[in-house]
């Protein structure tokens, strides 16, 4: 149904086949005058809905404007409220209470000032898992070396040093998750 003209081809063809080949027929409630009646108020009717529509859409976006506007202005009064009660503790606890029923914080400054740095300790905390931390192995803190930090990464061992216990005692080559190693021999 096309909103330019709402009613379908198939009503179409229907009226113009009471114009035509049933001009001179009347049905009980139907005839050619009836259906063109209708017709007309399916018509006047959607160009009502359409108007109300768009005036509808105006009027959200007004109302977004002005609630974005309203949003900045209390901010901003609330800012010069706390500046203002600064040595005025019983001001100060009002504006604070208000701050806090309009779920404004407090401390903060207002939302187009730059953020925090990390050392002031108001950071927001990090999400996620936290990073693995792998500490050097004994024989290699000694000889200055640092494990990899990716753990499927392959250890070099310097030449002479025998490979750990465990790959000993199990009788399979050692692998370190990502290729295969030949099997070290002692």
């Amino acid at each position: 149904m096309d909103v330019a003209d709402p009613i379908p081809p198939s009503v179409q063809a229907l009226m113009d086949l009471f114009e035509k080949d049933l001009a001179e027929v009347s049905f009980p409630g139907v005839d050619m005058a009836t259906l063109k009646q209708v017709i007309t108020d399916v018509r006047k009717h959607t160009k009502a809905v359409t108007e109300a529509e768009a005036a509808l859409e105006k009027a959200r976006t007004a109302l977004r404007e002005s609630e974005e506007q309203l949003s900045t202005k209390t901010q901003r009064a609330l800012a010069y409220a706390r500046v203002f009660a600064e040595d005025r503790p019983e001001l100060l606890a009002k504006v604070t209470s208000v701050a806090r029923v309009a779920g404004v914080s407090t401390t903060s400054t207002p939302a187009k000032s730059a953020p925090k740095s990390d050392a002031s300790g108001d950071a927001p905390k990090r999400r996620g898992r936290p990073k693995k931390v792998t500490e050097p192995a004994e024989g290699a803190a000694a000889a200055g070396e640092t494990t990899p930090a990716d753990p499927a990464a392959p250890i070099a061992l310097p030449a002479g040093d025998e490979a750990p216990a465990a790959a000993e005692t199990s009788g399979k080559p050692q692998t370190n998750g990502a290729a295969k190693s030949a099997p070290v021999e002692a």
